[in-house]
């Protein structure tokens, strides 16, 4: 008996771990310059592959009046029903007109979130020339005193109105559209916190309509009003169905729903505290910028892919909680689950604002962390201000391990001087403060990553006219291009894309892949406001010698 219990033993300190076991092969040299790169598939999601918070089902409905309540405006910032509603179920769907009730409606479809979208499906409208009828999606206020309305106008008056009411007056409305699309369409709002984006889709495409932004001189936003930011302002709103009921509306349905937004970007492989990836059920993990329209709009991502079959999976979003009471949606971030500590931890830059401030604030570099794994469904990360020393006032793209060789934290970041350049950094500790090892390099860098490839590591990188570049670690020196056979913006250079490869374990068809992204912006969408990019996928296998 001892002998037996001695040998389970020595086989259980004697087999590494699945995790090393898988990577144990990523030991020979390997040169990433030679490596060639071929590629295998190309993805943009436009408003798909979502992850539903709720949704209003006519076809469904048991108990109207319980499930989906309908609102009156109160004195106070408390739900008060409107008891003379009268839904007309028919056919699976909801008939809005005058006999639905007084001279409006407004109804529960479910709660806010600040960075979600929302769908109204509108089958039809009818109404009188002499009328306007009023039919869209209202985000209130409990008490409907204060709320932000994407209304659709038909009849006398025509098009997409955006219209802001505080303490039951009309404060703002402005127009976006002169026309309506041709019944049936979907109506859809992409909400960024404080401001929105405005957008149809019929028969499967999505058209841009308008947005706003408060980056641009006279540029509104209505979080004066609504601030879905704040947590204290969220938890009293509600996601709504209004209708002023001036005609008759045809409701298909209605939803709301974590969206990979009009375009995915800054891709990067959720990792270990080493680089190693993390691998789940043979899945792996990226974080990515789940596009809206402008710099502050974008929401952190996270996906998941086999990288034999390139089957995306949008799993999750990330907001990051300052203390400030507000939800930030920072972006581009760094996810790793450090397995010393036993918590999962970010690095990312302040896009969104800190600390009531709303532009980026210090060096905007910060670092994150939760108990709680953040990869899937709707997770808060609680984040601080990195100190540094020598970093310029704004970076991007930070990427942090530890350097168990060098017994340091070493961060590879993109920083503003005169250009977007690469600079690098260590720290005794994971949060810092943060020393400069090896000045700006002066060429235009961004999407920053260090990996290892074959026995050592690497810092990857693209920018402005270039292809994908290949820089020595930890000193940054220049080596080449990554060798890909159609570059994401083909024929034209990469240009300022991320360069994520990622090594896999023994049989899979390779043992490299890439994810990168391109930069177009959404269709209709005019000047840098960021809505970009489509998903792109290669492999690439060391060079064999027979």
């Amino acid at each position: 008996m001892k002998k037996f219990i001695f040998l389970l033993f020595a086989i259980a300190v004697t087999v590494p771990s699945l995790q090393s076991q898988e990577y144990s092969l990523q030991t020979q040299e390997t040169n990433p310059l030679e490596l060639e790169f071929q590629r295998l598939a190309v993805r943009r999601f436009i408003f798909s592959n979502n992850i539903n918070l709720s949704e209003f089902v006519p076809s469904e409905i048991v108990a109207f009046e319980s499930m989906h309540p309908a609102f009156t405006v109160s004195e106070n910032d408390k739900p008060t029903n409107d008891t003379t509603f009268r839904p007309q179920l028919k056919d699976g769907k909801l008939i809005l007109d005058v006999s639905s009730g007084k001279s409006n409606a407004c109804f529960y479809v479910g709660a806010v979130n600040p960075y979600a979208t929302y769908d109204l499906d509108i089958e039809s409208i009818q109404t009188g020339e002499t009328e306007t009828l009023e039919i869209g999606i209202d985000i209130a206020r409990y008490g409907l005193r204060d709320r932000v309305q994407i209304i659709a106008k038909s009849g006398k008056e025509n098009g997409f109105f955006l219209r802001v009411v505080q303490n039951v007056q009309i404060i703002k409305e402005q127009q976006f559209t002169k026309t309506l699309p041709e019944c049936p369409f979907k109506l859809r709002v992409q909400l960024y916190g404080r401001t929105l984006g405005v957008f149809t889709e019929k028969n499967g495409a999505t058209i841009y309509h308008g947005h706003l932004d408060e980056t641009v001189s006279g540029g509104y936003h209505f979080g004066n009003v609504l601030d879905f930011r704040n947590m204290e302002v969220n938890k009293t709103c509600s996601f709504n169905i209004v209708s002023n009921l001036q005609g008759t509306t045809v409701i298909g349905g209605a939803r709301s729903y974590l969206s990979a937004g009009m375009g995915q970007a800054d891709i990067r492989v959720v990792s270990y505290e080493d680089l190693t990836p993390y691998m789940d059920d043979g899945r792996l993990w990226f974080t990515f910028s789940c596009r809206g329209i402008g710099i502050r709009q974008p929401s952190q991502g996270v996906m998941s892919v086999n990288p034999s079959v390139f089957d995306v999976r949008f799993e999750g979003m990330i907001a990051f909680d300052f203390g400030d009471g507000l939800l930030r949606n920072s972006v581009g971030a760094h996810l790793f689950y450090d397995r010393n500590a036993k918590e999962w931890r970010a690095y990312s830059c302040d896009f969104g604002g800190s600390k009531n401030r709303e532009g980026r604030s210090e060096s905007n570099l910060f670092a994150a962390r939760s108990t709680k794994d953040p990869r899937r469904g709707y997770s808060v990360m609680k984040a601080k201000l990195i100190a540094t020393d020598r970093l310029p006032a704004q970076t991007e793209d930070p990427c942090i391990f530890y350097d168990k060789d060098a017994k340091k934290w070493r961060l590879l970041v993109c920083a503003f001087t005169n250009t977007i350049t690469a600079n690098m950094f260590e720290s005794d500790t994971w949060d810092g403060k943060f020393t400069q090892i090896v000045p700006p390099i002066g060429r235009n860098s961004t999407g920053t990553v260090i990996q290892k490839i074959g026995a050592a590591y690497y810092c990857l990188m693209g920018g402005a006219g270039e292809n994908l570049r290949v820089h020595s670690y930890p000193d940054l020196k220049f080596l080449g291009f990554l060798n890909l056979d159609l570059q994401p913006h083909c024929p034209k250079p990469a240009g300022r894309i991320w360069a994520q490869v990622v090594p896999l374990p023994e049989g899979y068809p390779y043992r490299y892949v890439l994810l990168t992204m391109d930069r177009p912006n959404f269709t209709g969408i005019k000047g840098p406001t960021w809505s970009y990019g489509a998903l792109y996928f290669y492999g690439a296998n060391p060079k064999v010698n027979f």
